[in-house]
């Protein structure tokens, strides 16, 4: 009989940059593995340097097309992100790996017109229960005052935003922030960590009733909170802490924080936040119904790539145990497969490693009957599948012609690969009309697949409108 992943299991932590297309989240891994000491400095997504988005057809075109994964560490502690791209054309690239999670950082704008993209990804977020922080982007280019902009952000939100810094305004210009847990001010230093100033005694009022609105929040939950505000008692410190990590945990809450990716503000308390509140994996894996034997190894596969020179790669969440080189593991139905070389990502450059326990994120190479989606075991025989969301379902399709007839045996290889990379892609034979129909979700999405064809595989493909096949009745 199987036991729940215990306490114990604190490990390296997995967190997931989610939100609306362009609202700045691949930026926003740059600046981190910059504030982090992984880059010297950050990329660029304009200039077409940055760790994520490396493929030639995600260049090209100036937009993730698939996960972005990167492992760092932060005071001691190791951190993998996984950049999920925001275009709904994309959106399987995130729902993939949700669950594996132990938190989100949802990227946003303060943009009315993205509202509706931002209701989308908090409400997977909620239906599945992953607490998540709000990262509220381009901080430095708002005209608007923060407590309307988090109003117009909360008709998007099941879950309350609590605020848990106001700016510091200059000439209309954010130049810092006051942090209303530990109240203290801090002034932006770009591309480095902010300062600490003194409040400034303009800001004094709008400090303290900003403060003891998050408190009100957080009482919603505390009775012994609430008691110490009608007493117009100022709560400990850490008993503040711990409500707002407790509180972010259970779902009770998403915590609002500022900052501009682009030049780096925001980014070390952003990164202190995650590390004294996010989650760690006996939390994730209770949540995902995982429970391991004595000296078990379980792995969950979250994505397949398939790389010119490494072959295949699994990305895959450590929930138990230790993964190791030419491990053998064992998935559903029979299925068995060597470990073939542990890796961790940055980008798409896999670094062997030695050091993947409970809680890594690792890519495992050449497992080649295993697909996204897979619960492994060490033992033989597997262990119970965790119920991972479906692909989604295919809404466009076009005809697809391969112009060269010697490459037509070819093509059906590579499609099959790139179908293991992305589900949310469909190939079929229409009968009726003869056609190989290509279906995905949208035109840019089959178009991008054209584009891995050729430039990956040297196969040259054509869309065409698709037969309709009419049949007397």
């Amino acid at each position: 009989m199987g036991t729940s992943i215990g306490n114990e299991s604190r490990g390296p932590r997995c967190i997931a940059l989610v939100g609306p297309y362009l609202s700045g989240k691949t930026t926003l891994l740059e600046a981190i593995l910059e504030r982090t000491g992984k880059v010297t400095r950050a990329g660029s997504v304009d200039d077409g340097n940055t760790i994520g988005d490396s493929s030639p057809e995600a260049r090209k075109h100036k937009m993730s097309i698939e996960l972005n994964c990167a492992t760092t560490e932060f005071m001691g502690e190791s951190f993998t992100f996984i950049d999920c791209p925001g275009s709904i054309e994309y959106l399987q690239e995130m729902k993939g790996v949700l669950p594996a999670v132990d938190a989100a950082i949802v990227v946003c704008e303060p943009d009315e017109k993205k509202i509706p993209a931002l209701q989308l990804v908090l409400k997977d977020l909620e239906d599945i229960g992953i607490p998540h922080f709000l990262f509220l982007n381009k901080i430095d280019s708002t005209d608007g005052h923060v407590r309307s902009i988090l109003k117009s952000l909360q008709v998007a939100s099941a879950t309350p935003l609590v605020l848990r810094q106001i700016p510091i305004w200059e000439n209309g210009i954010a130049t810092g922030f006051v942090d209303l847990a530990l109240e203290r001010a801090h002034v932006y230093r770009e591309h480095a960590s902010s300062e600490v100033i003194e409040l400034p005694d303009s800001l004094k009022g709008r400090e303290e009733e900003a403060h003891f609105e998050m408190l009100e929040q957080l009482a919603d939950y505390d009775d012994d909170l609430m008691e110490q505000l009608l007493e117009d008692m100022e709560p400990p410190r850490d008993k503040v802490f711990e409500d707002l990590s407790q509180d972010l945990e259970e779902g009770m809450i998403c915590p609002v924080l500022l900052g501009s990716a682009v030049k780096g503000h925001g980014i070390f308390r952003l990164l202190k936040a995650l590390r004294h509140e996010a989650p760690f994996i006996d939390r994730t894996a209770a949540r995902l119904g995982a429970s391991a034997r004595a000296g078990e190894t379980i792995v969950q596969i979250l994505k397949t790539y398939h790389t010119s020179h490494g072959g295949k790669l699994s990305l895959a969440r450590v929930l138990a145990g230790e993964v190791k080189d030419s491990m053998t593991l064992y998935g559903p139905e029979g299925l068995t497969e060597r470990v073939s070389g542990v890796f961790t990502l940055t980008g798409s450059e896999p670094k062997k490693t030695e050091n993947s326990g409970t809680g890594s994120t690792v890519a495992l190479g050449r497992l080649d009957s295993i697909t996204t989606g897979m619960t492994l075991s060490s033992e033989k025989g597997g262990t119970e599948q965790l119920q991972m969301p479906a692909p989604r379902a295919p809404v466009y399709a076009a005809a697809a012609h391969v112009i060269e007839h010697k490459d037509e045996v070819k093509f059906t290889a590579a499609v099959a690969k790139i179908l293991e990379e992305d589900p949310s892609l469909k190939l079929e034979h229409t009968q009726d009309t003869n056609q190989m129909v290509l279906w995905g979700q949208g035109e840019m999405h089959l178009r991008v697949a054209l584009e891995k064809l050729q430039g990956r595989y040297s196969i040259g493909v054509e869309l065409h409108e698709r037969l309709i096949p009419y049949k007397e009745t």
